[in-house]
This record gives structure tokens, C-alpha cells and sequence, in this order.
């Protein structure tokens, strides 16, 4: 549970009409649910309403490269379910913990016990951690574990799977019949669930949540993109209109993330920061150029600020791939390679 005080919940109406600096904590509190998001929120709830009657634990598993916003997404479904405390009991739908660097069997049972409210967390032997453990879960009745950072199941030193700590959670799944969505970076993750193979019986193909693109012969990929941007905007606590959808700002946009979720929202919210302070009601390119220098200047060392001058180029080969939709996993097969060539202003201004 977060330790800092709520904002109260308000209508947009009430946000807009409140004075500029009072607004600014509700730019951090901004989430754009868009269709990939909500197929893999479909599919959590999906695992999350089979838990009590499923022969064997629901399981999930969801990858994808740093800042596509799979941690994001995982807070979303678990704010759905809020743990509840009275006099006599505690109750906890979703058990979120993030899985330790160099993971161990007692450093992960401390994490979960930590998450659970025990003050006792880190005491004990792992035999009576574990039994605590399994104590809470059926006292505090969880239905679902949330489990992020599963590629610290991979020893970084010598790249080795830690094994007894997939073993130990493999038998906590079965033993509580608790559901469970692993959460990691593409690559690592699948390599810690494939290479114990009772673990990976329980987790079917991954889902994966990837950057987005910007790709002429797949209009749809411009179209997600620029929608996107279109339902941010409508959720900033700004009263003008910001036109970040346009197709000429959405490529900025694009250019400055290179369609990656986590650069968007920071620059985004740093714009909208930066006009609320200086009494602006929308955003333009002085306030995202401003923003960029601020907060993504360090991640995309090499660029030119793509909110200042002539509309930037980006070689196709720099673009992202196409999102790879969950419900078909990559088949293995290779398209004929094409050569790589820059997009052009016309490419990124015609409608």
C-alpha cells in the first residue's frame, strides 16, 4: 500500500476547474487503457475468475522490453481488487511483490510475507516461513499472485536459472491453487519458465506487451499509435486543446519514445507539469521540446530534440517491430529482407 496521502476522487470537470498547481497531482495519475492493454487485462481476469474451480492454478505469464508499461498495467487490475482490513480480519484478492535481485528462496518468501502485512517478515527458517506463509494466503484469501521481475530468477553473474527458487514457487502454485501471472523481460523470462518443465506446464505461451511502431505499409500501427495520444489528451488536466494527435506532433511524439509507453508518459506529463506551473492550458512544441530536454534527453542520447527544426527522419531500421499480438506466438518462418530506408516528411505528413 502506498504510504503518500490520496487525492480525493474528482469528476475532469472539478480537476479543470481547479486552480493551476492543484492540479498537478492528477497528471501523475494518468492511465490510458488501450486495446492491447485491455486483451491482456481480459486475460488476467480470465485466470482470476477460474482460480476457485480450475483443476489445476490459472497461470499467466506476460513479457515484454523495459517500459512498455507491463508493471503499469499489473497495478491497474490489482487497484481493482483492494485489500480491505477490519478489527477481525485482512482481506487481499491480489498479492503483488516484486521478485529480489539474486532472488533466493528466503529472500523471496520474505518479499511475499512483507506484502502480506507480516512484521515478522524476514524471521524464521524457510520450512516456517513457507508454512507462515501459506497460513496468510488462505487467512487473508488470496485468489492471485502478481509476480514482476521474473528474470531475477537468472543468476546475472554466471547466467545460470536458479532452479530451487522456481521449484519452491512451482510447489507454492500447486499447493495454494492460488493463480499466478509471472511478469519479466522478453527473452530472460521465457528462459526461467521453459527450463523447468513443471513450472512451464502451468504457463502457456506469453503474452507480450512490446513498444508501439510507426510503419506506412501498416497503417494500423500509425492509427494506434496516434490513438493513443488521443485518449492522453483527453485525460490531461489541462482546459486547451494540445492537437498531440495530429499526425505531424503524434510523429514527434513517436520520435522522441521511439514507441516506448514509459518515455511517452514521462515526457507527456513533464510538458503537462511545466504548463500548469507557467499557467498554460495545452501543450506545444516549446513545452514538449522543453520536456524532452528534461526528461529524455539521457535515454535518447544521439538524437536531435525532435520538437525543434524540420520534421525529423527515423531509418525504418530504427523503428521498432510491429506488435506481436498474444494469441498468435511467433512462428519461427522469415519474410524476405527488406532493405532498410528512411522515412521521409511526406511519409509522416500525409493523411
Amino acid at each position: 500500500m502506498s504510504d503518500h496521502a490520496q487525492t480525493p476522487p474528482l469528476s475532469r470537470e472539478e480537476i479543470l476547474a481547479l486552480p493551476g498547481r492543484q492540479r498537478l497531482p492528477y497528471v501523475e495519475q494518468i492511465r490510458v487503457i488501450y486495446p492491447r492493454w485491455n486483451a491482456i487485462l481480459d486475460e488476467i481476469a480470465r485466470c482470476h475468475e477460474r482460480q476457485p474451480y480450475a483443476a489445476e492454478p490459472p497461470c499467466l505469464l506476460l513479457i515484454g522490453p523495459t517500459g512498455a508499461g507491463k508493471s503499469t498495467l499489473l497495478a491497474s487490475y490489482a487497484q481493482r481488487y483492494p485489500r480491505t482490513i477490519s478489527m477481525r480480519s485482512m482481506n487481499i484478492p491480489i498479492l503483488c511483490a516484486t521478485i529480489p535481485a539474486k532472488a533466493t528462496i528466503k529472500s523471496l518468501l520474505t518479499e511475499l510475507l512483507d506484502s502480506l502485512g507480516d512484521p515478522r517478515a524476514a524471521s524464521g527458517t524457510i520450512d516456517g516461513m513457507t508454512l507462515r506463509l501459506k497460513g496468510f494466503i488462505k487467512d487473508c484469501g488470496v485468489q492471485v499472485f502478481i509476480l514482476d521481475e521474473l528474470q531475477h530468477f537468472v543468476d546475472q553473474e554466471s547466467q545460470k536459472i536458479l532452479l530451487n527458487v522456481s521449484n519452491w514457487l512451482k510447489r507454492l502454485i500447486k499447493e495454494t491453487k492460488v493463480a499466478c501471472v509471472l511478469v519479466g523481460l522478453s527473452g530472460e523470462a521465457e528462459q526461467v519458465v521453459n527450463a523447468n518443465p513443471q513450472l512451464a506446464r502451468l504457463f502457456p505461451d506469453p503474452h507480450i506487451l512490446t513498444p508501439f511502431t510507426w510503419d506506412e505499409s501498416q497503417p494500423d500501427t500509425v492509427k494506434e499509435f496516434r490513438t493513443f495520444l488521443a485518449q492522453l489528451e483527453a485525460l490531461l488536466p489541462l482546459r486547451g486543446p494540445s492537437q498531440l494527435a495530429t499526425r505531424e506532433r503524434a510523429w514527434r511524439c513517436f520520435v522522441a519514445c521511439n514507441g516506448v509507453t514509459a518515455y511517452l508518459m514521462a515526457l507527456i506529463r513533464q510538458a503537462t507539469e511545466d504548463a500548469l506551473l507557467s499557467g498554460r492550458e495545452s501543450l506545444d512544441d516549446v513545452l514538449l521540446a522543453q520536456a524532452f530536454r528534461k526528461r529524455l534527453a539521457g535515454e535518447r542520447r544521439g538524437i536531435p530534440n525532435p520538437f525543434e527544426g524540420e520534421l525529423p527522419l527515423l531509418k525504418r531500421s530504427d523503428v521498432p517491430s510491429p506488435s506481436l499480438p498474444s494469441s498468435h506466438p511467433t512462428t519461427g518462418r522469415r519474410g524476405r529482407t527488406r532493405q532498410p530506408r528512411k522515412l521521409t516528411v511526406r511519409d509522416v505528413i500525409r493523411s
